[in-house]
């Protein structure tokens, strides 16, 4: 009752894609996964901020941070990249969902929330999420 599918020639003929490798012919893996133990070895995460609506750029947006800090210090590293005064309105987001509170550590943020061996950090000037 169905008409039977078939591959045309020109699709059958292609070759599988392939992952590029870099020059040394190593895999460029930097959006491997990453495991927890493994960011966590040094006692630093790799924290990635970005902005988000109005906020300024950054022109570095990666950071090794301690992993036993609570996010309260995560915030005042922020404002002074920024060169933000306590009373300017900044507001972080976790992975663009929630702001953590002050006293949570970012070890655990990183356990539970990591992406690919990062912590990303989203900030901005007005409450955009949560």
């Amino acid at each position: 009752i169905f008409p039977s599918f078939r591959l045309f020639p020109a699709m059958a003929d292609t070759p599988e894609p392939t992952t590029p490798k870099l020059a040394g012919g190593q895999d460029d893996d930097k959006d491997a996964p990453v495991s927890i133990e493994e960011s966590l070895k040094d006692g630093k995460i790799i924290i990635l901020f970005k902005n988000t609506g109005n906020a300024p750029p950054l022109k570095q947006k990666k950071f090794k941070l301690q992993a036993q800090a609570n996010f309260g210090s995560v915030i005042e590293f922020l404002r002074k990249q920024l060169r933000y005064k306590p009373s300017e309105p900044l507001f972080l987001f976790v992975n663009c969902t929630f702001q953590p509170s002050p006293d949570e550590t970012v070890a655990e943020l990183f356990k539970c929330f990591h992406n690919n061996g990062k912590l990303v950090i989203n900030y901005c000037t007005t409450a955009a999420w949560g």
